[in-house]
């Protein structure tokens, strides 16, 4: 993948910017955290489209790991283009440029999305208000098709390249595993060979699904998207996948095999499948069951994500198949949660009803 080169001003002492040609217009800050500043802007040329511009700042150049984990976010965007889904973000544009302290900063180019499902939730908690079955159904169908994609991901190598197999040894972010882009190889007497590759999102939340001006859930924030699957075979490579965890995925809805990873177990898409069922309670009563727990009984997060254990709030309104759903993704043991694919067929045949 080509990382386009830009020169512009800095953004704290400029009202515009030029990213590949182009200048735009800086309006306001719009949220940061850690080493990332996202601002919205708009083309001069255009005043009236606008996008979300996203800084991350990596203080120590290309052997940083804000380096590294901007890097992933952007393979990630262009990774899940071929799949034209409109259900997970993409890039529109991308630059890294090189700071007179050594550092590199690298800019990333979004759509801009007014609302994210955690505004809608949070509206509906202060108002008092329930979102209707009908659409909460409609909302979870599209969040599983954008997982599917993810989960679902056929991954393109050559005989010469890295496998797999490199992240089935443990390794957390495999930092050579842009063999999966298609196009990598050019030499055609290559074999190439196309396999099942599921990456996870790893921190899926309301806050991470925008409402499209269509009215559709958007998949966001990719940077914690990796491939999904890993065999722990250490004590190290437990730990590593452990602090990981603690970085990337939101505690109340971070699967319980995350919390505390073990030894010579094996981790896959499944966690995104616990997340699949916090979200979809959360569209139901306002807040992650866990979270819910705390602050209605006091409850430990940990405690309570590692049991499973969580409430169904009395006088709901909502069907026995939608709560059905929500407590078959919420499964302690991952192996008994069912695939994206289950749970979209399920979504699809509770919208029939």
């Amino acid at each position: 993948m080509n990382i386009l080169a830009c020169c512009f001003p800095c953004l704290p002492t400029s009202p515009t910017l030029s990213l590949n040609s182009t200048s735009y217009k800086i309006h306001r800050l719009l949220g940061e955290g850690g080493f990332s500043y996202v601002y919205l802007v708009s083309p001069t040329s255009n005043p009236n489209s606008f996008y979300a511009l996203k800084k991350i700042r990596c203080p120590f150049g290309t052997g940083d790991e804000s380096y590294k984990n901007a890097m992933r976010e952007i393979h990630n965007y262009h990774r899940f283009t071929n799949s034209q889904t409109p259900y997970i973000i993409q890039t529109i544009d991308e630059c890294i440029i090189s700071e007179v302290d050594g550092g590199q900063s690298v800019y990333i180019l979004l759509p801009y999305f007014q609302s994210s499902l955690q505004d809608v939730i949070t509206k509906n908690v202060l108002n008092d208000e329930k979102m209707p079955e009908s659409e909460i159904i409609r909302i979870f169908t599209g969040v599983c098709r954008g997982l599917k994609v993810m989960h679902n991901y056929q991954a393109t190598s050559t005989t010469n390249t890295t496998t797999d197999d490199d992240n089935e040894q443990g390794q957390l972010l495999p930092d050579n595993d842009e063999d999966t882009l298609a196009g990598i190889d050019n030499d055609p007497e290559s074999t190439q060979l196309t396999e099942l590759t599921p990456y996870a999102h790893h921190d899926i939340k309301p806050a991470n699904v925008m409402v499209s001006p269509e009215g559709l859930p958007v998949l966001v924030d990719l940077g914690s998207c990796t491939k999904a699957r890993f065999n722990i075979r250490s004590r190290q490579q437990a730990l590593a996948l452990t602090d990981f965890a603690q970085e990337h995925c939101t505690l109340p809805y971070r699967a319980p095999e995350l919390l505390d990873v073990s030894t010579n177990s094996t981790i896959t898409e499944a966690t995104d499948i616990w997340s699949m069922g916090c979200l979809l309670y959360s569209l139901c009563f306002g807040f992650s069951p866990f979270e819910k727990m705390e602050l209605e009984q006091g409850a430990n997060l940990n405690i309570a994500i590692s049991q499973g254990k969580y409430i169904i709030p009395q006088g709901h309104e909502y069907s026995q198949e939608l709560i059905k759903l929500i407590d078959s993704c919420l499964q302690v043991k991952p192996e008994n949660r069912p695939t994206v694919a289950e749970l979209l067929e399920t979504t699809l045949q509770l919208a029939r009803n």
